[in-house]
């Protein structure tokens, strides 16, 4: 789930605990390193989860599952029990509360301005790129909701219904013929349908291919983007397999997908677990911002995020689709002396 960055120091402990609960047993000192959290404080917040009945201790620390369901249940119990998250999901709904504490307002506001967001008191609403709180919207009710991807997007369309449409960038769908066939697959009727369609290629990687080629066969300025960082990515490093260059060509499509519809790269890190980025990746981001214009109001940090976990992805999602024990030590090579740098460029 993506929404750790919306909630309270608190709730953000209890998600990374149950992350690190989900697969394996830990001690107090086990957790504690992991995290980077004194023992004490870590004991504190197991103390909580274990009065809600949501771990339990034998030798080892690990999630009851005597009383959960399934992880992904657990981390919405814990969300709901966030009031910062709860005061959020009301702005993202239209449903802000006419009074409130300035302090909170402040907070959560502190939060947004990572995604240009903010949350007005006046409307109860949101404040910012439309394109990003429609996104926002149907991420929630893919989280919290079970729905399949037609409810999904029938159900936002009738909370549109009655409000104005927003306008789509030019040149995003290169190929109206796939836009129309998305359209006649999901029985959708809209205005909203190139967002809906925006937001079908994220979560299906065979759509998402299928439509970066259409950007390449109409040799489109994204198509150009990509294959400019290609260039760059290539002027430091080789690429093992010619798969781990096709699957990073994809990710980096969705990225400057979401860099022209009008989304900071935070909101394409969000899905990303966040930890150390090797130096190399600073270097590479502030190069492209150098190079690329339409990266030019994007931050190095979060370049050097985007771009470490497009090849972390690219690198796993090759060594999973090759068993071959000769092909597999190389890959694991190449990424092991490639993460593990720290020269610039």
């Amino acid at each position: 789930m993506i929404w750790r960055f919306i909630t309270m120091k608190k709730c953000q402990r209890h998600l990374q605990l149950i992350e690190l609960l989900k697969k394996e047993r830990y001690t107090v000192a086990e957790l504690a390193k992991q995290t980077k959290v004194s023992r004490r404080t870590i004991l504190r917040y197991l103390d909580e989860l274990q009065r809600k009945k949501y771990v339990t201790k034998d030798n080892y620390w690990r999630i009851d599952w005597r009383y959960e369901t399934s992880y992904l249940e657990l981390c919405r119990k814990i969300l709901f029990e966030d009031p910062h998250f709860q005061l959020f999901r009301r702005y993202l709904w239209d449903l802000g509360p006419e009074k409130i504490n300035y302090t909170k307002l402040r907070q959560l506001n502190r939060q947004l301005i990572c995604l240009n967001l903010s949350a007005n008191r006046r409307t109860g609403s949101l404040r910012g790129e439309p394109t990003i709180i429609f996104l926002l919207q149907l991420r929630y009710l893919r989280d919290f909701y079970y729905f399949d991807e037609q409810e999904l997007y029938q159900q936002l369309d009738e909370y549109y219904a009655e409000r104005a449409a927003f306008p789509v960038t030019e040149n995003l769908f290169p190929d109206q013929e796939m836009v129309t066939a998305f359209t006649n697959e999901f029985g959708l009727q809209t205005e909203f349908v190139e967002f809906f369609y925006s937001d079908y290629i994220r979560y299906h990687f065979r759509a998402r291919s299928d439509l970066y080629h259409s950007h390449q066969k109409h040799q489109t300025i994204i198509y150009q983007e990509i294959q400019q960082v290609i260039s760059i990515i290539e002027e430091t490093r080789s690429w093992e397999i010619h798969l781990m260059k096709k699957i990073a060509t994809v990710q980096l499509f969705e990225l400057f997908f979401g860099i022209h519809q009008g989304l900071p790269v935070t909101f394409f890190n969000l899905k990303w677990k966040q930890d150390a980025i090797p130096p190399h990746f600073y270097f590479l981001g502030k190069e492209l911002k150098r190079r690329l214009p339409v990266l030019s109001n994007c931050r190095v940090d979060d370049l050097a995020v985007a771009l470490k976990n497009i090849l972390h992805v690219s690198y796993k999602t090759a060594l999973s689709l090759n068993p071959n024990l000769k092909t597999s030590l190389v890959i694991q090579e190449g990424y092991q002396a490639y993460f593990s740098s720290h020269e610039g460029i």
